[in-house]
């Protein structure tokens, strides 16, 4: 959805697909995905976004009763730390970085394990909660009506560097820029409550957890 929202023409193949039902109009509730929808502007795109949408429960009331069922589900749960640092290596490291390991492009997460289990549990199924303004997403429209997300990384002669929420480092031509803006939301991916099976995202709590220090962590 991501992907066809960086076009007009896409983003137009993906109104219509949620329109015929071929597509889930939950898409659409996805930041991500509507800022890109809005800024590719297709036509009638504000109209049509609330038409698809307006039989769902709002996306904030459905990410509240997610974060509280998988609090209370943690507190069932055995997890395993061993296990939970391979969730984050196979899904976090690429832009966090522990101890000195993984990337650098979201907040380094020493100490994250002060912050307790509802905090890290809002952090991970809620994205865009509190965003820091450094780590927020950029909307760029190219001159070609192509729409780009990324976190400004530097600038390279000519070309800005962004990078997406993979941790992927992306090159755009200044010249090619038509409008730039900043977003209220991080690059980090909203859907890790489907990326993760339950089992996975409490052994990954677990280990975030045991990541307690005397500094805080810089998220």
């Amino acid at each position: 959805a991501q992907t066809l929202a960086t076009s007009a023409s896409g983003a137009e193949d993906l109104l219509q697909a949620v329109a015929a039902g071929s597509a889930p109009p939950s898409l659409l509730q996805n930041r991500a995905v509507r800022d890109r929808l809005i800024a590719a502007k297709p036509a009638g795109v504000i109209a049509r976004l609330e038409n698809l949408t307006k039989n769902l429960a709002p996306a904030d009331l459905e990410r509240e009763r997610l974060i509280a069922q998988r609090s209370r589900a943690y507190a069932a749960f055995s997890p395993k730390v061993p296990e939970g640092q391979r969730v984050f290596q196979q899904n976090c490291a690429v832009c966090h970085s522990v101890d000195g390991q993984g990337g650098l492009v979201g907040p380094q997460l020493d100490g994250i394990g002060n912050r307790g289990l509802e905090r890290l549990v809002e952090d991970v199924l809620d994205t865009n909660r509190n965003v820091d303004r450094a780590f927020r997403s950029h909307i760029i429209v190219l001159k070609d009506g192509d729409v780009v997300t990324g976190l400004p990384r530097r600038e390279e002669g000519e070309m800005l560097i962004l990078a997406e929420s993979t941790g992927k480092e992306i090159s755009v031509a200044k010249k090619n820029i038509e409008t730039q803006r900043e977003s209220e939301t991080s690059p980090m991916p909203e859907n890790f409550a489907d990326v993760l099976s339950p089992e996975d995202f409490n052994h990954l709590m677990a280990f975030l957890l045991s990541k307690r220090a005397g500094q805080h962590a810089g998220f």
